[in-house]
């Protein structure tokens, strides 16, 4: 290999590491091992209950050009009776987001299992994305949040981490 190979190829690996999302370290699992998922060891778990019919795990996604900020990513599964208990589950979720103060929906897909909005929360307006799945009687909500007017790199990289963890959800 020639020294503009090595370079190219070196930059091209500088690149690529520039662009993935932090390395994903801490494994989670819910629902007696049916969801599971894996974040990055510096997005903190600020709580989890990991018993019942309802168990969720909410971490906290630092943004280092806000740390007032509470940007966080929610899995939560529910055991539920059925397609009629899992449409249940998803008109609450959507009707909980609908109620908070400063609510507008950012796009209206085709896809009734999906909800992008803004919303105020403590004085900050906040981007929400909530994803809904449903799996052998089990209703999962991942529910991403950040500041609205984050700095664009950092949103992009938190939105890929988000992408992430509800692509191994809907596994």
């Amino acid at each position: 290999m020639n020294r503009n190979t090595g370079s190219l190829l070196a930059l091209f690996g500088v690149c690529a590491l520039a662009i993935t999302p932090a390395a994903f370290g801490a494994d989670y699992s819910l629902a007696g091992g049916a969801v599971k998922f894996s974040a990055p060891d510096a997005w903190p778990m600020l709580m989890e209950k990991l018993d019942g019919p309802r168990q969720f795990v909410a971490l906290q996604v630092k943004n280092p050009g806000d740390a007032n900020s509470l940007a966080r990513i929610t899995v939560t599964t529910e055991q539920v009776d059925g397609v009629q208990g899992f449409q249940k589950f998803l008109s609450d979720g959507t009707a909980r987001a609908r109620k908070l103060p400063g609510y507008v929906a950012i796009t209206s897909s085709d896809d009734a299992s999906s909800l992008r909005y803004t919303a105020t929360e403590n004085h900050e307006k906040n981007a929400y994305t909530e994803i809904y799945a449903y799996r052998s009687n089990l209703a999962i909500q991942v529910r991403c949040i950040r500041p609205a007017g984050a700095v664009a790199a950092w949103s992009s990289t938190f939105d890929a981490g988000c992408q992430s963890i509800v692509g191994a959800v809907e596994k």
